[in-house]
């Protein structure tokens, strides 16, 4: 079994693409010589109201793309975690002195907002097959509120880490980068896997379009399957008028949005 990933992503209305404080990587994870290879998929959701919020997404993603453990498993989540946040001291020296070089200091009234620590959602998935390749499987480790679906035959075969669309709200647990707490880790980290098969489609999405792929499913009304237009989208301008489309509509927030479509073939 083969699979491909897609990528898409678009900052809120009226930001730059450097304002973007999602973050994203996927591809072949760091596999030993003898296993079989495996696909690694992570996605970050900066908390806007925290400083650094972007810069703490995207170390995140880095920390979990190179990490050797499964992510996609508990222990594999929080060891990553723990490793990222260990290396943010080091981030944050290279951050200030940018700004020196930039000629544009730390100032006073932003050192409160940087000693309170950057915060972001993360969502971490392997698909992987047997080594004889017969069997597939996927495994997600996710703290917050960025989802997997999981669509088999025209339906949703899964969801995680929420799969009713009124879990959604204005607090999600949130990663750190001054350090999670064990027992909040241990409260919402959400850890689930699932098997794969040919023509399945797995869908890796941020909060804003997240809460909508639930809400038009639970419809009911094959006329409204949500993944549908973003089945054969195949550019970032297409996935941009999507976008626009909904947020012009009201039918999703603006906030930063991201998408990772995963294809599995026979």
């Amino acid at each position: 079994m083969e699979w491909s990933a897609s990528a898409f992503w678009l900052p809120k209305i009226g930001a730059a693409d450097t304002e973007y404080e999602d973050a994203y990587w996927c591809g072949p994870g760091p596999a030993a010589s003898d296993d079989p290879p495996f696909l690694r998929v992570v996605i970050a959701d900066g908390a806007s109201e925290s400083l650094l919020a972007g810069r703490w997404a995207r170390h995140l993603t880095a920390v979990f793309w190179a990490a050797p453990e499964n992510v996609g498993t508990g222990t594999g989540f929080t060891a990553a975690y723990q490793r990222a946040a260990a290396g943010w001291p080091a981030e944050l020296a290279r951050y200030v002195r940018e700004r020196a070089e930039r000629n544009a200091p730390i100032q006073w009234y932003e050192e409160p907002g940087l000693a309170r620590g950057a915060h972001s959602t993360l969502l971490a998935a392997e698909f992987r097959c047997s080594p004889d390749g017969e069997d597939a499987y996927w495994a997600a480790a996710a703290l917050g509120d960025s989802c997997l679906f999981q669509v088999r035959g025209g339906e949703l075969r899964d969801a995680t880490p929420l799969d009713d669309s009124a879990g959604f709200g204005n607090q999600p647990a949130l990663l750190s980068s001054n350090g999670t707490a064990a027992e909040v880790l241990g409260r919402h980290l959400s850890v689930k896997a699932g098997d794969l098969r040919p023509g399945d489609t797995v869908y890796l999405a941020t909060d804003a379009l997240s809460a909508w792929f639930l809400r038009m499913a639970e419809t009911g009304e094959s006329r409204n399957e949500p993944w549908r237009p973003f089945q054969v989208l195949d550019d970032s301008d297409q996935f941009r008028e999507l976008i626009g489309k909904l947020r012009g509509d009201g039918a999703i927030r603006d906030d930063d949005t991201t998408l990772v479509r995963v294809d599995l073939d026979g």
